[in-house]
């Protein structure tokens, strides 16, 4: 290493890396702003003026220069410190390392003035300072697989073994402040690509997330959209009802008020002539009036309980079950001639009793009510299972209805035979909801004068939890 040529073309390669490694990482720092790229961009330019003085002046053996010392300390510090920042060790160990790497830099710097530190020795020290680097290199390695991490240790700790050998002997330690080069040249380039990859990597995976982000908010939007839509269709809904509602109640309210006040003004001016028998006729008719208007709250008191009652579902074995009702419903009316029933087989089903009892008596009630003119009338109660829940019916044989109105039928007050038949219209109103509220649906099938079939289907009795 006497050479002077040598060391001159050694020192200008160590001006021309380092310098070109120095400006590369300032231009990632003016990019990213990455608090390392700063400080591996420090350590560079300065290590590139280290090895310019080293064109000029050239130390002895036995003691270290002190203005290429000023310059390779903070060179190796800024390093030291940009790789903590960059392999982004925890923040206690962070704090820890870069302590002491800022004590061990200022105590070498007073042993370098007061001239008690050998050359071996000084760079022993900063062997240790790029010992510390390789530790974090595999802190790295770990963290990011495949990144290049191995090759900077590699790198990093050929300098303290070749400083052990200088140390016994077998290298000239004159040449340790060339052979440092290497491992800075080799991490500089192998941290300049992998933090490039890194920044490349991030802003591919941000682009993903905003791309995921948007198309989620797109989704978001159009579901917003289709609930906004549906809850004002439903709304709708509820308001065209609600007036109907109103109109059909006032309608039917109406009319018996109307009767019973006409009958009882005649019932009153029978009784200023004595005649007990006109009397007594008029007060049978305002029984009646009455009696229908009792009725038709108690069917609206009815039809509001089926939301507010709390479910109840237990096994409910319908063989059993819809032979109890009819026998309640015969005796509930024990002066009507009972119409002949045919009971199927039937499944057991989870259900609440009390509304399902509900269901029952409305469908076979209507079932009665509009077949007993048949001729013989014929109601057959019956159930199918299909895709996991059971389908039960009601058919009768009488006098049906258009299969256009079917879905008109579950409104409430609605009644596609006028005032032939007694009733409100909402019975199958009350039975829809109690339907529904099991999770299930009604619909139904007919023809004029061909008889109809009402279906409602019910969880099965080992599937309904």
């Amino acid at each position: 290493m006497n050479d002077i040529p040598t060391t001159a073309v050694y020192a200008s390669i160590g001006v021309l890396s380092q310098g070109v490694l120095g400006l590369m990482f300032v231009l990632v720092w003016r990019h990213q702003r990455k608090p390392w790229a700063a400080l591996f961009a420090g350590g560079h330019l300065i290590t590139a003026v280290f090895f310019a003085l080293k064109l000029y002046t050239y130390p002895t053996y036995e003691r270290p220069s002190l203005v290429p010392v000023l310059f390779a300390l903070p060179a190796v510090l800024l390093m030291t410190l940009g790789y903590v920042r960059y392999v982004d060790l925890p923040r206690v160990v962070a704090r820890w390392v870069e302590g002491a790497a800022a004590v061990v830099a200022t105590l070498l710097l007073v042993a370098v003035v007061a001239g008690v530190i050998g050359r071996v020795a000084l760079f022993g020290v900063l062997a240790s300072f790029l010992a510390c680097q390789a530790v974090m290199a595999l802190w790295g390695m770990r963290r990011e697989p495949g990144s290049g991490h191995g090759l900077v240790f590699s790198a990093l700790m050929l300098f303290p073994v070749i400083v052990v050998l200088a140390a016994q002997g077998i290298v000239d330690p004159r040449g340790l402040g060339y052979i440092v080069l290497v491992p800075l040249t080799v991490s500089g380039i192998t941290v300049l690509t992998t933090g490039l990859l890194r920044a490349q990597r991030r802003a591919t995976e941000e682009l993903q997330r905003r791309e995921q982000a948007e198309t989620a908010l797109q989704s978001l939007n159009e579901t917003l959209e289709q609930r906004v839509l549906e809850r004002t269709g439903h709304l709708h809904e509820m308001v065209v009802g609600l007036e109907s509602f109103n109109r059909s109640v006032s309608h039917d309210l109406r009319g018996p008020l109307g009767g019973m006040a006409g009958v009882s003004r005649l019932a009153s001016e029978a009784l200023s002539r004595a005649d007990a028998v006109t009397a007594q006729r008029m007060l049978s008719v305002i029984t009646v009036q009455a009696d229908a208007l009792g009725q038709l709250v108690t069917d609206l008191l009815s039809l509001a309980r089926v939301n507010d009652a709390d479910l109840a579902p237990q096994p409910i074995d319908l063989q059993v079950f819809v032979r109890d009702t009819l026998e309640q419903m015969r005796l509930d009316q024990p002066d009507r001639q009972p119409l002949p029933v045919d009971v199927g087989e039937l499944p057991t089903v989870e259900a609440d009793p009390g509304l399902l009892r509900q269901v029952y008596v409305n469908l076979l009630g209507n079932a009665v009510k509009f077949s007993r003119d048949a001729h013989p009338p014929h109601i057959e109660v019956g159930a199918f299972a299909r895709d996991g829940e059971q389908v039960l019916y009601v058919r009768d044989n009488g006098i049906g209805f258009d299969a256009a109105q079917a879905e008109r039928l579950f409104e409430p007050f609605r009644r596609l035979h006028g005032q032939k038949y007694p009733g409100h219209g909402v019975g199958l109103s009350i039975v829809k909801r109690i339907v529904e509220r099991h999770g299930g649906r009604l619909w139904a099938q007919a023809k004029p004068d061909a008889g109809a079939t009402f279906f409602f289907s019910l969880p099965a009795a080992h599937s309904a939890h």
